[in-house]
């Protein structure tokens, strides 16, 4: 594991490399970025290069080869320290960080922060999630923040920074994450055998907004199944909307999940038909379209429209907005169920008369 196996990121790793050079290296790091874009094996790598018996600090890199290396890559380096908020919880519990109420302060991640490197210089420790601190948890942490055990290094990472407190993001230095490119995004749903296409992973990439974790949720299996009775809906130059509203609801409810994840998965499908959309606009603009999502849809729909002239190109322009519409009633809380019957009416509905009227 080094940074060759890394996506993007080259300006945060020269930024931390130029610091430490200068002698700036801080006790607390605050990595904040967009889920799924490798902020987790960015301080993984981080930490090890920092182990590495082969290579000093200021030269930031991990040879893989000698044994924290080695132990590192087997997780089972002892002076590395890792916890994230459990599976199926919205906290993290404060047992984590002070273990349980019957041996508070004798365990957890403070406690292990605190004791002398076991096989090198440094203990090292990761806090995933830290944006899902508790304000026990995150009171507990902030004395370890403010009086840095010697020799130690803690590095939080956080998606959403609005939902850490103050005390804690005013001691610990930031390093923002950009999105990853497209084409990253694709070509790592290809290495990990999350996509078995390219054309696949590359759809999936352009609609992932750079994250991989958005990525591979867009190739569920259940979700794509979906997606592709949508398409087959938009090919239908007018389709019956109660009849598409109706299986998309049904679909989004055999998705299982709770109303948040209800919600991601409407907006998923209104985005899907969004795509079409863009790339019918593209397509009547005379642009190239890469193939994709919804390509076989486009096609037969850019054609309808193209001998309409202007006005098929304004058509298609109304439908995307309207989607975007939809896209918006579903951040503001409207049921999904009202959500898809208002839009897949209003298409439906915008779409007849507009061809009537160019006929």
């Amino acid at each position: 594991m080094n940074w060759d196996d890394l996506r993007g990121h080259r300006d945060q790793i020269e930024m931390l490399r130029r610091s430490i050079a200068r002698g700036r290296q801080a006790h607390a790091y605050l990595f904040a970025g967009s889920p799924g874009i490798g902020k987790s094996r960015f301080a993984r790598i981080f930490a090890q290069s920092l182990f590495c018996e082969n290579h000093v600090d200021t030269e930031l890199l991990a040879c893989g080869d000698c044994s924290p290396c080695l132990q590192m890559t087997a997780g089972s380096h002892p002076d590395f320290f890792a916890i994230g908020c459990p599976e199926g919880k919205n906290e993290i519990p404060v047992s984590l960080f002070s273990g349980d109420k019957e041996r508070r302060g004798q365990e957890g991640l403070i406690h292990d922060l605190s004791l002398r490197p076991m096989a090198g210089t440094r203990r090292i420790a990761v806090l995933d999630d830290a944006n899902r601190m508790n304000e026990e948890g995150a009171n507990a942490l902030l004395k370890t923040l403010e009086e840095p055990p010697p020799d130690s290094m803690l590095i939080l990472i956080a998606e959403n920074l609005d939902a850490m407190l103050p005390t804690i993001r005013s001691r610990c230095q930031l390093v923002r994450f950009s999105s990853l490119a497209a084409s990253d995004v694709a070509d790592l749903l290809i290495e990990n055998e999350i996509a078995s296409t390219s054309e696949e992973a590359s759809a999936a990439a352009g609609m992932s907004e750079g994250s991989l974790h958005i990525a591979s949720q867009l190739l569920n299996p259940a979700l794509r199944s979906l997606r592709l009775k949508l398409y087959d809906a938009l090919a239908t130059a007018v389709p019956r909307p109660i009849d598409v509203a109706k299986a998309m609801t049904t679909g989004i409810d055999e998705l299982g999940g709770g109303t948040n994840e209800q919600r991601r998965n409407a907006g998923w499908l209104i985005r899907f038909a969004q795509e079409v959309y863009r790339q019918v606009v593209l397509q009547l603009s005379g642009d190239n379209v890469p193939s994709g999502s919804g390509t076989e849809v486009v096609g037969r729909f850019t054609m309808l429209l193209a001998s309409r002239g202007a006005k098929g190109l304004e058509l298609a322009m109304e439908l995307f907005d309207r989607c975007v519409l939809a896209e918006d009633h579903i951040s503001w809380n409207v049921a999904p169920a009202k959500t898809m019957d208002a839009l897949f009416n209003d298409l439906a509905r915008t779409t007849r008369i507009r061809l009537q009227a160019t006929r």
